[in-house]
């Protein structure tokens, strides 16, 4: 048993196939990181993209190169700039950058303004001007090009309410839009306004004397202050029936538009801002010719309305409308004209 010879011990040697996946693995990673680095070229050299170009009957997405487009093609382009436009607003959403250049120079009644100032302006009307329909009429447009700005004018057909008046208000509406070469509105406003009719809107809750007489169930507008009135555009009288007679500013038209040249004040802000525009102004001509019930209809701000108002209750009385050669109580819309340099 001390002979026996002893049994060499077993040499324990490292298992190389660890050290071959931890080498395969590594090779691995450096390969898809290689990969995720060159997928874009070689995918580029594989499927080479097919080369983009633009449809003959679309317009590009700004107006950069309008002049090398037909008219209808940038009427196509406009027509659904517009719609896109004013369905934003519909849907009560107002994002200045996205439709207006940096400053604009005009909105509505204001000029050189911001986004920011643009916004605070349009949150005002809203206001002002509630439960808004506006109906463009896409026949109407037309379009001028004036070296690197677009001039596009077309009427609306518009309806809103007046809270603080209490009335109804219905107008057709010229819409003058102009863009800057980059597509983007440099100036919007209104240029022209026929067929206002105002609405008195009924108060539920009843009067407690009877009134003996009744406001007039009709209206209409006649042409302001600096030039004579333009037949048909802005004059329906609002009577209890069909007048013979209009009532008028005694002396006619010539003398109401001295009157009110001598007494009308432009507003200092207003001046200051650059606000320009019409005042509409609804009254009551009684019918011994003394003028009541003021309100504005449609204003331009900036200490404009109230001039308007502070001018007409200044007015002499004025001569009654009859019917039927008698003299009846009638309503009347007088838009007063506010122009810088006049």
């Amino acid at each position: 048993m001390q002979d026996e010879k002893k049994l060499p011990e077993t040499q324990i040697l490292p298992d190389k196939s660890v050290w071959r996946f931890a080498i395969s693995m590594g090779v691995l990673v450096l390969l898809l990181l290689l990969l995720s680095v060159f997928s874009d070229d070689i995918r580029h050299i594989l499927n080479p993209p097919p080369t983009k170009t633009t449809p003959a009957n679309l317009a590009p997405t700004s107006l950069e190169k309008a002049i090398n487009l037909s008219d209808e093609e940038l009427k196509t382009y406009l027509i659904k700039f517009i719609e896109a436009f004013y369905v934003d607003q519909k849907k009560g959403y107002f994002d200045p950058p996205s439709y207006f250049s940096t400053i604009t120079d005009t909105y509505y009644n204001y000029h050189h303004l911001t986004h920011r100032q643009l916004k605070t302006i349009n949150r005002e009307r809203r206001l002002a001007y509630q439960k808004q329909t506006l109906n463009w009429l896409e026949p109407t447009l037309s379009v001028d090009r004036r070296n690197d700005t677009l001039v596009v004018t077309y009427w609306t057909k518009q309806t809103y309410t007046r809270p603080n008046e209490l009335v109804r208000v219905q107008a057709d509406i010229l819409m003058e839009l102009k863009f800057t070469k980059y597509g983007k509105i440099c100036s919007l406003k209104e240029i022209e306004v026929l067929n206002l009719i105002s609405t008195p809107i009924p108060i539920t809750t009843p009067p407690t004397t009877p009134s003996t007489t009744t406001l007039p169930t009709q209206e209409s507008t006649a042409e302001s202050t600096f030039e004579p009135p333009k037949p048909n555009q802005e004059a329906k009288i609002n009577t209890l029936g069909i007048p013979d007679t209009s009532p008028q500013f005694k002396g006619g038209q010539k003398k109401l538009v001295r009157f009110l040249n001598k007494n009308l004040q432009y507003p200092t802000v207003a001046e200051e801002q650059g606000v320009e525009g019409k005042v509409f102004v609804y009254f009551v001509v009684e019918t011994n010719g003394e003028l009541s019930n003021f309100k504005v209809l449609r204003g331009i701000g900036a200490g404009c309305d109230e001039e308007a108002l502070r001018v007409l209750r200044l007015s002499p009385n004025w001569q009654a409308g009859t019917l039927n050669g008698v003299e009846i109580r009638s309503s009347y819309v007088l838009p007063i004209t506010f122009l810088l340099g006049n």
